[in-house]
């Protein structure tokens, strides 16, 4: 049971069909983008959906003699399906220019033959180095002739777990790449918040200095005009004190020329 000639056919099996593909659908483009879309996935589903069979055994293949190449062998593996599901989807749809679509149709067509020839290319660099325990335990199986079918199948299940496993890993790291991304987006605008709510104190900062000195120099007024105010009342009560002191003297003058007028008078002769 030599797996590494099995993939090697399967792979010269399917760069045969994906010749075949170009020659009939890729290469006569022009005579192809007359058809309607509809009539173009109708001619291309059989040979599209023999090259994706194949692509999928071949896949299955190289991930059972060689799991380290997972992540590479899934990721352009599941690049070629996304191209041929974009292709059928592509024709599928209603649109008030048909040829264009069957133009953008045979594009999409021909970037998943391209995805595929790169997915070919690794396989095969794949399936040159496999995996020395999954080679040794196919070698026993081979030559002891013993049926271990049942071994084999429970070593594919654990094996395909480990995939899932590993497609889920790279969905939570796209996932956390996203988180990662959006928090340093977060931490930019909270980054130009502050320097703008810096700004803003700084200024208003600035605005209550000016608010206080000017406040000051008008205290300082006000209170100059009311020490002006006091003072020219103090000198009008100096003046008023002055002039009744005056008055008192002077009316205590008068008493006392009365009185000595009046001393005069009742001595008299």
């Amino acid at each position: 049971m030599d797996l590494s000639v099995t993939i090697s056919d399967s792979i010269a099996k399917c760069r045969e069909q994906v010749r075949n593909l170009l020659t009939e659908f890729i290469v006569p483009s022009r005579a192809l983008e007359k058809m309607s879309a509809r009539e173009l996935l109708e001619k291309t589903a059989p040979r599209v959906g023999e090259v994706v069979s194949h692509l999928n055994e071949i896949k299955n293949s190289v991930l059972l003699i060689k799991p380290g190449a997972a992540p590479v062998i899934l990721k352009s593996s599941a690049a070629v399906e996304r191209r041929f599901n974009s292709y059928v989807e592509l024709l599928r749809q209603d649109s008030i220019d048909p040829a264009e679509n069957t133009r953008l149709g045979l594009e999409q067509l021909r970037q998943a033959v391209a995805d595929v020839s790169e997915f070919l290319s690794y396989a095969e660099e794949a399936a040159k180095s496999p995996d020395e325990t999954i080679s040794y335990v196919l070698d026993v199986v081979e030559k002891s002739k013993i049926d271990l079918s049942g071994d084999l199948k429970e070593l594919e299940a654990e094996l395909q777990g480990a995939r899932q496993e590993i497609e889920y890993l790279k969905r939570r790291l796209e996932e956390m790449e996203y988180v990662v991304s959006s928090l340093r987006s977060e931490k930019a605008s909270l980054e130009s918040n502050v320097a703008q709510l810096s700004a803003q104190l700084q200024a208003a900062d600035e605005e209550v200095k000016k608010w206080k000195q000017d406040a000051l120099s008008n205290s300082i007024r006000n209170v100059e005009g009311v020490i002006a105010q006091l003072k020219s009342q103090v000198e009008s009560l100096r003046s008023e004190n002055e002039r009744l002191k005056l008055m008192v003297r002077l009316e205590r003058a008068r008493y006392f020329t009365i009185n000595q007028q009046r001393s005069r008078e009742q001595g008299g002769p």
